[in-house]
């Protein structure tokens, strides 16, 4: 019964951020692309050296910067100092994504580890939590998922923060960037940053909910499998 209970609670909760945040999938994906702004975009240089010329601009030379092949996923990797960046040259969002993980790479280095660590720690407490469950080593299925729920807590807020504020920062460095490097009109770099606006007002809320509803969908998967053995 308490794991029904439990299963109810985190389904609502799941669907009532979606509810709250107003997740709308269709206008995330409609805003993925757009040929008027790639064509501004177009204008300035590869994507390497963005990033290069943005941790300049933010007095970091110590990050190392590598363009992914065959991906579409730019990340920092805070345990190597280093920067992914995706292939996608034609993205007329890149310089913002690029602004957002070189403000990364200059966030605080020990939240930065602790999120890295924390996270790894989390994925295998839940992978043997979960197998020993299986093989009814673990019979106190109830300490277990409040550690879950916990473990979620920590990771929500830490990662959250994170996400926010390089969200919330990118555009004003590529702002700076866009004028500095002077290759675009007046009113194709309003046109470019009013874009830029609408992306972290769909995306800051999508990256939240899609965070939140990981960790509870992995807190979720357990209380099945515990009810079930």
């Amino acid at each position: 019964m308490e794991n029904i209970i439990y299963i109810i609670l985190l389904l609502v909760t799941t669907i009532l951020f979606k509810f709250v945040f107003k997740i709308n999938f269709k206008k995330a994906k409609s805003l993925k692309e757009n040929k008027e702004m790639e064509k501004i975009t177009d204008k300035f240089p590869k994507n390497i050296e963005v990033a290069k010329q943005m941790l300049e601009m933010l007095g970091n030379k110590e990050v190392k910067v590598e363009e992914a092949k065959n991906t579409q996923t730019s990340l920092y990797i805070a345990i190597t100092n280093k920067i992914s960046i995706a292939d996608m040259k034609s993205n007329y969002s890149r310089l913002q994504t690029i602004a957002h993980e070189c403000l990364h790479a200059c966030q605080d280095r020990t939240m930065l580890l602790f999120n890295f660590v924390f996270s790894n720690i989390n994925i295998l407490y839940f992978l043997i939590i979960t197998i020993l469950t299986i093989f009814k080593v673990i019979n106190n299925t109830m300490l277990q998922i409040a550690i879950l729920i916990l473990f979620t807590l920590i990771q929500f807020s830490v990662r959250s923060f994170l996400e926010i504020d390089a969200m919330t920062r990118a555009k004003f460095l590529a702002k700076d960037y866009i004028e500095k490097e002077n290759l675009c009109t007046n009113k194709e770099k309003e046109q470019l940053l009013k874009e830029y606006d609408k992306i972290n007002k769909i995306g800051i809320p999508f990256v939240i909910d899609n965070l939140l509803t990981n960790g509870l969908i992995k807190i979720l998967i357990y209380i099945i499998i515990s009810g079930i053995v």
